[in-house]
């Protein structure tokens, strides 16, 4: 049973709040409230407390100090945030701070409440050792399409434990010549993947001088940190950016499907408000955009690679409409599908 404690100065939104959140249905109990984050904290040294839903602003402590603190004094407490329409910037520092989810207090309604609940306790479900990489799980000895495959995503750059997998599979598997290859090849691939990282392009020069097993596991160890530094500097909670790794390792793992955000933030549980905010900060570009960009690559992909007409390339690439596909081609390649196939053939590259 998820213990939860409701800080709210208002009596009367407490009292909403307590009608209209069935606790016991997703797992949880109401085992205390709060009128301040001062009375908050000497009821979280009393007692045993999974969960909070904490109001931002409220006289003395306001919640975002209040949220800080739990953070540092009780790191496996997860915070909720109840917020107001014009108070989405203490919101965002919330959510930096740490808390995993808000609900706007004007917007109460059974259906969002539910939804709300539904995704918080997903969250407590979700096991600690966190599964970084969306792709095949590797045994011990894995052929090189499988590696290729797991070392494409990014969700490993969070995830120590799954990094050190990936790499005792890729020494058992291949010589330092075949890894170096691969990670020349995925590089590429964790920069498009994730624009922020645009910046270690340079480290391509540290790869290129790497010629042993040891000094390659001492490379993708040094990118991991540098990634990691940038990621970090959103300000955001691990568990935030874990969740929008895991969403964009989704979306490249279902490119060219009829995937929507709904459904990538129902997978993630996350709002999809908050999904958007959390999506453009960490990984450098909208959501829509981020798609559209993912759809186009596989679309020059299969021009590359296939002689497929256009429209059956649209509907692989995720576009319903062969005329808005040319469209949007033109404005990401500057050409059309046919001059850009005409070229790639004629180039040979």
């Amino acid at each position: 049973m998820i213990k939860a404690l409701l800080v709210e100065d208002e009596p009367l939104v407490r009292r909403g709040i307590r009608s209209m959140m069935p606790f016991e249905q997703f797992g949880m109990r109401l085992v205390g409230e709060a009128s301040s984050g001062e009375e908050a904290l000497e009821a979280l040294g009393r007692g045993e407390v999974d969960l909070l839903f904490t109001d931002i602003s409220m006289p003395g402590m306001d919640g975002l100090e209040f949220i800080g603190i739990v953070r540092d004094k009780y790191p496996h407490i997860r915070c909720v945030v109840l917020t107001c329409h014009q108070e989405f910037d203490f919101l965002q520092r919330a959510m930096r701070l740490g808390a995993i989810d808000y609900i706007v207090k004007t917007q109460l309604d059974d259906d969002s409440v539910r939804e709300l609940l539904q995704r918080v306790s997903a969250q407590f479900e979700q096991p600690s050792d966190k599964q970084g990489a969306e792709g095949p799980g590797l045994e011990a000895s894995a052929d090189q399409a499988d590696l290729e495959q797991v070392w494409r995503s990014i969700g490993w750059l969070l995830d120590h434990a799954a990094l050190e997998d990936m790499l005792a599979a890729t020494v058992k598997s291949l010589q330092a010549a075949e890894w170096k290859q691969l990670l020349g090849r995925v590089l590429d691939n964790w920069l498009v993947t994730c624009p922020v990282l645009e910046t270690l392009r340079s480290m391509e020069s540290a790869l290129a001088a790497a010629e042993t097993i040891n000094a390659l596991k001492e490379w993708v160890r040094q990118f991991r940190h540098e990634a990691l530094s940038l990621l970090r500097n959103t300000m955001y909670s691990e568990e935030v950016i874990h969740a929008i790794l895991r969403s964009v390792d989704l979306l490249n793992k279902h490119a060219g499907e009829k995937i929507n955000q709904a459904e990538i933030c129902k997978e993630i549980n996350m709002s999809i408000s908050y999904f958007s905010k959390c999506f453009k900060e960490i990984v450098g570009i909208s959501f829509v955009a981020y798609a559209q960009d993912m759809n186009i690559r596989l679309a020059q992909h299969l021009l590359q690679t296939t002689n497929h007409p256009i429209y059956q390339i649209a509907e692989q690439s995720g576009f319903q409409d062969e005329k808005y596909f040319g469209k949007i081609f033109r404005q990401k390649s500057g050409k059309s599908p046919s001059e850009y196939r005409m070229q790639y053939r004629g180039n040979g590259i």
